[in-house]
């Protein structure tokens, strides 16, 4: 078997691999979504009984962490594959990722400054899409009592953008930085709220792009993450 064929086989069994990912993650929010229904409608039917409200409280919890997975497994399987590329105000993007970040952002009363950034030939909701997870991530991995503060800074490099942005979190081990790229990753374990696809699906959307993404930190003082695109 050539080359190109071989090639051929591998698009294709990825292919196949997304769509059972996205189809499995479809069809599995439905009953997720009636487990939520039905608990609720137990828990008002039985008011007064403190124990069975812990237990359906844990029902219902369980089902809300893995539609969120879910959903996640869905934004994975589709990341990258768009081919709708236009004309993308960095600027743009980033504001609209704040915009849906607000609570999060005022609940935590972090500070998130921006230098001015480029145009770039992108997918503007993934693009989007992609700080929204960067800056999550800062914002979930805050260092103690420490108020957040996340920095967007633009280098220029060989034909090529280069965004960082940073914050002043817990830091990343330099032993792990390659290895948080992958799903269900988790450095933290369970004690921060998450599905650990967070850094799997900005991967996929730099690589799709054209870009290569990476981790700079020592462990100790904040994490950088920066991801170039191309400058077409």
């Amino acid at each position: 078997m050539d080359s190109s064929s071989q090639q051929s086989e591998v698009e294709a069994a990825r292919a196949e691999l997304q769509h059972f990912i996205y189809a499995a993650s479809h069809d599995l929010q439905e009953p997720l979504r009636a487990i939520v229904a039905y608990s609720q409608l137990l828990e008002r039917h039985l008011a007064g009984d403190e124990t069975a409200r812990d237990y359906i409280s844990y029902i219902v919890g369980g089902a809300n962490r893995m539609t969120a997975l879910l959903r996640d497994l869905l934004t994975l399987s589709r990341a990258g594959s768009t081919q709708r590329r236009g004309t993308v105000n960095l600027n743009v993007a980033v504001q609209a990722s704040l915009l849906k970040l607000a609570p999060a952002i005022a609940e935590a009363s972090a500070k998130v400054t921006r230098e001015h950034l480029p145009e770039v030939l992108a997918d503007e909701s993934e693009i989007t899409q992609l700080f929204e997870h960067l800056i999550s991530n800062a914002l979930k991995f805050r260092s103690g009592s420490t108020n957040p503060e996340i920095v967007i800074r633009l280098e220029q490099g060989n034909a090529e953008y280069v965004i960082s942005v940073a914050d002043n979190g817990r830091g990343i081990a330099p032993a792990f930085h390659k290895e948080v790229f992958a799903p269900f990753k988790r450095m933290q374990g369970k004690e921060v709220a998450g599905s650990g696809l967070g850094l799997a699906i900005c991967s996929k959307i730099v690589h799709a792009h054209g870009g290569r993404i990476w981790i700079e930190s020592d462990g100790r003082s904040g994490t950088t993450v920066k991801f170039t695109l191309p400058d077409v």
